[in-house]
């Protein structure tokens, strides 16, 4: 007996699963000390055949950093449009005590990721 049509469409989608997409941080924990530069390094995995439109790295409430005035000039994007999504955080002040994650858009409706957990980054 064949199996029922909505079982062969779940089996269809289950190609592109999770463990096409994520997000890998080098460090899920940085102390940093006020003043000093932090970088946040990561890797990003997508399924093949998908464009990446956007990154960013962000906070909650989820706002694109690089266009926050309070990170815009200390927030530099080191990464790419393909794996690598470290970032480095200039001037750290003890305002800076958050967890980061970082987030991407593909082509596709669907094809978002935001990596949680992310970085948690306390300063001393």
């Amino acid at each position: 007996m064949a199996p029922p049509l909505p079982l062969i469409f779940l089996l269809m989608i289950h190609r592109v699963s999770s463990a096409d997409w994520g997000v890998n941080y080098t460090h899920s924990h940085i102390c940093a000390l006020k003043d000093s530069s932090v970088i946040m390094s990561c890797t990003y995995t997508y399924p093949t055949g998908y464009q990446i439109m956007d990154v960013f790295w962000t906070k909650h409430p989820v706002k694109d950093l690089s266009e926050d005035p309070e990170y815009s000039q200390r927030f530099q994007y080191l990464g790419d449009t393909q794996q690598n999504c470290t970032v480095r955080l200039s001037h750290v002040t003890q305002k800076d005590e958050h967890e980061y994650y970082f987030r991407f858009i593909t082509n596709v409706t669907e094809g978002k990721w935001f990596g949680r957990p992310g970085v948690r980054l306390t300063v001393t």
